[in-house]
């Protein structure tokens, strides 16, 4: 008798329904629906230029004479929300004027531009604009001035503020 309860019992164990347990259950022939989901942040990694020197524009032209150079920002991995860009400002404590330090009075006017918003001045501080991107992308920042009144080593410092529009 107890060979035939346990040959019994596996037969009834073979024949039984197999349930999957998940969030949705099925118990006939039919279908669910999963739903897939995905979070990432938004991240960027912006590089400027940490010293910009200008060089004495030697070949013909209106520039020559003047002082000018160029400095590189660089935006990689710039990932953002749909219809979202990082927007770079530029902004001079000094008004961008450059003296021999802090005792001088003369000061000497330089302008930062750019090829895509043109020169920065108060109603226009934009020079550069980054979309979502897995590529390198470059935005020049060219900074000019003129022949100074007195010799001397000219300096200022500029700050550089990423933000996400």
């Amino acid at each position: 008798m107890k060979k035939f309860i346990s040959v019994l019992s596996a037969a009834a164990m073979l024949t039984a329904p197999l349930t999957a347990y998940a969030d949705t259950d099925l118990s006939a022939p039919g279908s669910a629906e999963t739903n897939v989901k995905f979070s990432t942040s938004a991240g960027y990694v912006v590089t400027i230029p940490a010293t910009v020197s200008l060089s004495e524009v030697t070949k013909d032209g209106a520039d020559k004479g003047k002082y000018t150079n160029k400095g590189t920002i660089t935006a990689k991995n710039v990932l953002l929300e749909e219809n979202e860009k990082l927007v770079v400002t530029v902004s001079s404590d000094s008004g961008f004027k450059m003296t021999t330090g802090a005792s001088a009075t003369y000061k000497l006017p330089y302008t930062a531009s750019t090829a895509a918003f043109g020169a920065v001045d108060a109603s226009n501080d934009k020079v550069a604009e980054f979309a979502s991107s897995k590529d390198v992308q470059k935005a020049d920042v060219t900074f000019t001035t003129e022949v100074p009144e007195y010799a001397g080593i000219y300096s200022d410092t500029v700050v550089f503020t990423i933000a996400v529009q």
